[in-house]
């Protein structure tokens, strides 16, 4: 009995001790986290809609914050309750039809009229060839709200074990599909699938890309539009990637760049700068224009593409700030026609906003925390412009 009583004891010291140790750093995260925005250049009003979503460790602590001019704002630390902006806004809007939903972007397509989501099959890699799965679509209709729910069955018969979607678009009453299919083996297959949505009747699926291994050489395919838009964008960058596996490093081979036009359905090859492969940081999408950065000790470098054009813009060379952490670009985003850059400076953050068409800097601005100071890392998830 004595022993049971010991053990009752000691589990609930390491009880007390815990839940002491959790609201220490909670109020830690409360208190000590508090970031503010000093402009260095340019014009402070492209802060009074931004909102940075990011990770930050502190110490020994972990968590997830929002921050714009006006506050910082702590978000649910646990894994499962971790809701990025946009899908917050989208069940804080529209809860009933969210229900049940998985929070991937390209799960999803939004405008003013209507918000689509196109649940991925369950247990892909049970699919073997000569099986198939289906397309399960729900559509809400945001003026009527109203959801429309309907299944269509893929013609498609390969063997994979995993299948996801790459971008979902609407046009002209077609719901666009990129769905991608990986096998264990390595290969992948990239299809365009139309759907007609009021007929809700399959089209077409057509085979736009495939990536395969062998003994020297492994290919995939990478897809860069963003995850934090829903809405309809004309392109879809992807690259087709060539990796030598003679070499322990797996060097890249070769990066072929395509553009996707979701409203004509045609591929053009995108071929880059001689070089610039091998040194990419950071690919970012907004628009019409297709955005390659890299940052040395010495400069930040950004290479720009009209899409529609089909033409490569003269590049944006920026010096490097003076006191630079290390040379790795902190968090790149591509919206609205601006570019959004963040760097590790002496013990803060810059945040660097351009126009990308005009290539010119439209604010520059240091993000520091002068509530602690202890050390911080901080990783940026998403730029979001709440105006827009």
């Amino acid at each position: 009995m004595k022993k049971y009583w010991q053990l009752l004891l000691t589990v609930g010291v390491i009880v007390v001790a815990l839940s002491v140790h959790y609201i220490q750093i909670v109020n830690a995260k409360n208190t000590d986290y508090n970031f503010s925005f000093e402009t260095i250049s340019g014009d402070d009003s492209y802060l009074d809609s931004l909102v940075i979503e990011a990770n930050i460790e502190y110490g020994m602590g972990y968590g997830s914050i929002l921050i714009s001019e006006e506050e910082t704002t702590l978000m649910d630390s646990s894994y499962y309750n971790r809701k990025s902006l946009q899908f917050q806004k989208l069940i804080d809007e529209h809860k009933s039809f969210m229900r049940g939903k998985v929070f991937i972007a390209n799960n999803y397509f939004e405008d003013d009229t209507k918000l689509v989501y196109v649940k991925e099959p369950e247990e892909g890699w049970k699919v073997d060839g000569g099986d198939t799965y289906s397309y399960e679509v729900d559509v809400l209709d945001k003026v009527k709200d109203e959801k429309t729910s309907f299944a269509i069955k893929s013609q498609l018969k390969n063997r994979f074990n995993w299948v996801f979607y790459s971008d979902i678009t609407i046009v002209d009453n077609e719901l666009k599909l990129l769905v991608k299919q990986v096998d264990n083996n390595g290969s992948e297959k990239m299809y365009h699938v139309i759907i007609d949505l009021k007929e809700q009747q399959l089209l077409s699926e057509t085979l736009l890309e495939e990536a395969t291994m062998d003994e020297s050489t492994r290919t995939s395919i990478d897809s860069y539009n963003t995850y934090s838009h829903l809405g309809h964008e004309k392109y879809h960058i992807y690259s087709v990637n060539a990796f030598d596996l003679k070499k322990p490093e797996q060097d890249i081979i070769s990066r072929q760049f395509r553009a996707f036009n979701t409203e004509t359905n045609e591929v053009t090859a995108i071929q880059l700068p001689e070089g610039l492969e091998q040194k990419l940081q950071s690919v970012v999408v907004d628009n019409n224009y297709l955005v390659i950065a890299y940052s040395t000790n010495t400069e930040k470098v950004f290479h720009r593409y009209n899409i529609g054009q089909q033409r490569w813009l003269e590049p944006i060379t920026v010096p490097q700030q003076i006191g630079l952490k290390n040379n790795e670009l902190n968090g790149t985003s591509a919206q609205n026609g601006k570019l959004y850059v963040m760097n590790e400076v002496d013990n803060d953050y810059v945040l660097q906003i351009y126009d990308i068409e005009k290539g010119t800097l439209l604010y520059e601005g240091k993000l520091s925390n002068n509530n602690t100071k202890q050390k911080y890392n901080i990783w940026v998830s998403n730029f979001y412009d709440l105006k827009e």
